[in-house]
């Protein structure tokens, strides 16, 4: 590969970082650990990297999983507290909404990988599916079909497993 690593790293991590943020529900702190594991996953398995894909799709592909492993983390720490005190019913607003986007992220992660990956470009970054397309090497009538498809099945595991009525 013609590009050094720092050079990958200077030329993508606002790109990674923003994606992540996004993720994050602009928890910066939250994004900026998770910005530096993605490069250090990356930088681990750059080896790998064939090319098939432009750079950015294979970052947010990595900082995609360090998300979902960070969400699964942090349930299994949740669930540890509940068990451990009672949790006070006084939810915040915000709260409600940050535990509607961590379950989505969730759900997410158990979609195929094409699947997940459009409804995240769409729902977390709201790129415009021209974009989403050619990020993922399909086209634009696809990427419709798949994140319309998606996005009802996202909705029904939602609502079925976590009790959302959307």
């Amino acid at each position: 590969m013609a590009n050094t690593f720092d050079e990958i790293y200077s030329a993508h991590f606002l790109y990674v970082r923003k994606f992540l943020l996004r993720l994050c529900n602009g928890n910066e702190y939250t994004a900026d650990d998770l910005t530096q594991e993605t490069f250090f996953q990356a930088y681990r398995s750059i080896h790998r990297f064939e090319g098939n894909c432009r750079v950015e799709t294979w970052l947010c592909s990595i900082a995609q999983n360090v998300f979902y492993t960070f969400l699964r983390k942090e349930k299994k720490q949740r669930n540890l507290e509940k068990m451990q005190s009672a949790e006070k019913e006084d939810a915040c607003f915000n709260q409600e909404k940050y535990d509607l986007e961590r379950d989505v992220a969730l759900v997410l992660s158990r979609l195929p990988d094409l699947v997940s990956k459009v409804l995240s470009y769409r729902l977390f970054q709201d790129l415009p599916f021209s974009e989403i397309s050619g990020l993922l090497g399909i086209s634009g009538s696809s990427a419709k079909v798949i994140y319309h498809r998606g996005r009802i099945k996202l909705k029904n595991i939602l609502e079925k497993e976590y009790g959302y009525e959307l």
